[in-house]
Formats: structure tokens, sequence, C-alpha cells
């Protein structure tokens, strides 16, 4: 119909992503952040470590559902050049070397990923950053067969301050000269209007401050954003509209998911650092948003509730569906309730209804969300018409009001996934 023309028309992305060959669609994978470490309070990875977690993904199913990046992010490289003035590894983590393990991830069906920065030193322990390398950098990462490049922002030189997009574009020529397709992820954390030239250099890139495991956090780090919480990455990026900048071959990159990080731990007063709901929401959403899915958690030996998260095929469909439009916010009521969209490639929408709570903290009452079938473009629906799938429960849902919406009562922090389809769309 004419209204789902103009409906399914507000989502085309204004951006065009720079395709190298990779990442066609949301790139997926793992990142050493909060694994064998405390996302980054430690700032160390090793050898070991990265082989049994491309044993587990290689093994565990996670491979097959897309999730194909091994990325080693602030904690592999030495404190110094070697001779030549190449990055190196620090050899006690990684005794055989770099490109031994890039080796062995490859032989697992998988690739690996390596952090740098654009500044003269990376944001950790003082190690070299690739400002004034590009070039040689590039060349060391493809002679060791790196599949994906995250490159910081930490200390870059004052001259330099007010050419983020030059220095990233430097970056990734030097990249493509090597002839070796590698995945170029810009973290500049949002600054600099990246989100309007970010596509251009890479195929990924930062749009916020980096990310904590917990559902609130004010915003003490660099970069653009409400906070660090998973909270407040929803919120900003209800602001920014992802529906208006993201497309194959260029993402854009909130961070990674911190799927129930210490899962197995409780404080004191009986709280759980991103518990189930908290991460079974921010999952939600990263898939409607069409973001990168790189798990920052441990994959290996995981429990049945992180598995029913991060393994969950009907909502990892979503964040790959072939239309590639990032979902964006429909409704923002002042009770906390939230519903957002996303069309698909076959004709139905992705819906999710949110409770973001309405005081500080992400609490307060359930509150009731209702989407309605005219906030979608469908208009004089008769009764039956409407069909949906409940993406969490893995379950068909019957409309509360068949001819004019659905509507739940949310708890703070949780939210309701739906796939909707109108049977004569």
């Amino acid at each position: 119909s004419f209204v789902l023309a103009l409906f399914v028309t507000s989502f085309i992305p204004f951006v065009h992503g720079y395709n190298n060959g990779l990442a066609s669609s949301p790139p997926m994978g793992w990142n050493t952040w909060c694994t064998d470490d405390i996302c980054g309070l430690i700032d160390r990875c090793t050898e070991s470590e990265v082989h049994s977690v491309a044993d587990a993904i290689s093994s565990n199913g996670m491979k097959e559902l897309g999730y194909e990046y091994i990325n080693l992010d602030d904690c592999w490289a030495d404190s110094s050049r070697d001779e030549n003035g190449k990055l190196q590894g620090q050899p006690k983590q990684f005794p055989s070397g770099m490109k031994s393990l890039a080796d062995y991830v490859h032989s697992k069906g998988l690739k690996l990923g390596l952090y740098t920065c654009v500044g003269t030193e990376t944001c950790k322990k003082h190690r070299p950053g690739s400002y004034g390398h590009f070039d040689i950098d590039a060349q060391t990462f493809a002679d060791w067969g790196i599949d994906f490049v995250k490159a910081d922002f930490c200390n870059v030189p004052s001259n330099e301050s007010e050419h983020t997009q030059e220095l990233y574009h430097n970056f990734s020529n030097a990249l493509n000269a090597t002839n070796r397709p590698m995945l170029f992820s810009l973290c500049e954390w949002g600054t600099s209007d990246v989100v309007e030239w970010g596509g251009e250099e890479g195929q990924m890139f930062r749009v916020q401050m980096d990310h904590l495991p917990l559902w609130h956090f004010p915003p003490l780090a660099a970069g653009e954003g409400y906070g660090q919480g998973v909270g407040d990455i929803i919120e900003y990026m209800g602001h920014i509209d992802p529906s208006k900048y993201t497309e194959p071959y260029g993402w854009m990159d909130p961070d990674f998911v911190m799927t129930l990080f210490m899962e197995n731990y409780t404080s004191p007063d009986g709280l759980t650092i991103m518990n189930y709901v908290e991460s079974r929401t921010e999952f939600t959403f990263w898939s409607l948003w069409a973001s990168p899915l790189i798990v920052a958690t441990d994959p290996r030996n995981m429990s049945s509730a992180k598995k029913s998260i991060i393994m969950n095929e009907e909502v990892i469909a979503i964040n790959q569906d072939s239309l590639f439009v990032g979902g964006k916010r429909i409704q923002n009521n002042t009770d906390g309730g939230e519903v957002w969209s996303k069309p698909l490639e076959n004709g139905d929408i992705a819906v999710v209804l949110y409770n973001k709570g309405n005081n500080t903290f992400g609490m307060g009452d359930a509150v009731e969300v209702t989407v309605t079938w005219a906030e979608l473009g469908w208009e004089d629906v008769a009764d039956g018409e409407v069909t949906m799938r409940d993406l969490w429960e893995h379950a068909s849902v019957t409309p509360t009001d068949p001819t004019s919406g659905h509507t739940v009562l949310l708890d703070p922090k949780d939210v309701n996934m739906l796939r909707i389809a109108k049977t004569s769309n």
C-alpha cells in the first residue's frame, strides 16, 4: 500500500557503506574485553585464552549462527616495536607469535582481529599506537593474516585533533593497499560527526563512549552519549536514530554486548551485574539496530541462560535481515514505555515494546505499552489479518486487539520482541 511504502521509505539510510568485500551484514564475533578480564581493567589476554575461545565457538554452534571474528582488544601488543619498527605481540602472552595465532584461528574456520590506535599510544599501558606507522602496521597485519582491525582514538597529537576523518581515511587506505581485505572498525567514540562519514572509511564505526556492563553509568568516558550503561545507550540510539545511518558495509557500533557478565556473582545486597533481563534487553536492541554483535563475555562453558540469549536464532535473524535497516523509536512515553520498529525484507516488521523505567536508575513501576497497527502503516485491519511471534518465547501470540494493536505489561528494563506480519501485506 501507499502507506506501507511511506513507512519503509522513512527507514532508507542516508549513508553509503564502504565496500571492501567484508561486512555485507552486521559483523558477529567475540572480543577479549570482558573474558578473563574485568572489561579492560586488567588489559591482558593470552594465546591459550584465544585458542580455547576459538575451540569453543567452532564447536558449540556459535560459528554456524554467524559468529566468526575472534578479536583481541588493547591487551596483546608488546610495549615497544621490534628492531624493524613493526608491532609485535607480548612474547610471554603470545609465545608462538601472532601469525601462528591467526593460523590457529583460521584452522577453526574463524577470523582473527587485532586492536590498535590512530594515536601515538594505545589507551592502556603505553603500548605503541599506529600514528605515523599506518603503512607498516597495515602490512604487518596483512602478513600475519589478520582479518579485522579496530582503531581506537587515544593519544592523538594535538595538531591532529581536528583531522579525525583524515586519520581514519589514511589508515583505511593503508589497509586497502595491502590487498588483503580486513574489516576496519573505527573507534573514535562518536565524535566529529562520525555518523555522517564513518561508513565511508570503514565497515563499522563507534557512535558513543565505551560501554560498561551496567544498566546506568554516568558519562565519564571520552566521547558522545548519555552514559555508559545499557539503558543510557538505548536512549542515545533513540536520539540519533539508527534507521538513518546504518547500511551494508557501514554499521553503527554501540560497542560490545556484555551478556551476563559475572553471571555467577551476586553482590552482598543481592544484585547481579548484567542480569538476565538486562542482558536480554541489550541483545534485543543491538539486534534491532542491525549493530555488530560482538560478545565480550566468556563463550566457553556457557549456561543455558546465556545460550538462550546469544544463540537465539530468531533474534539473530532480525539483526541479519537482508533489508539491513536499523530499527527506530516510534513511541517515547512519559511513563517509561517505548515502542521501536524495524521493517524486514519479507514485509514483516520487528517491533520491540520496552519499559525503560521512570526514574534515574531504570526502576519504577510496570507499565502497559501498546503498539498500534496504524503506527506500522496498516489501516483498516480485519480480525485475524495480523499475526505475531514472540521471539524470546518462540511462540505465536494473539494480538490483544486484533483490529487495532497489541498491549503488554512490562516490568522496568524489560522488553517484548515481536515479529509481526500482515497476511494481506
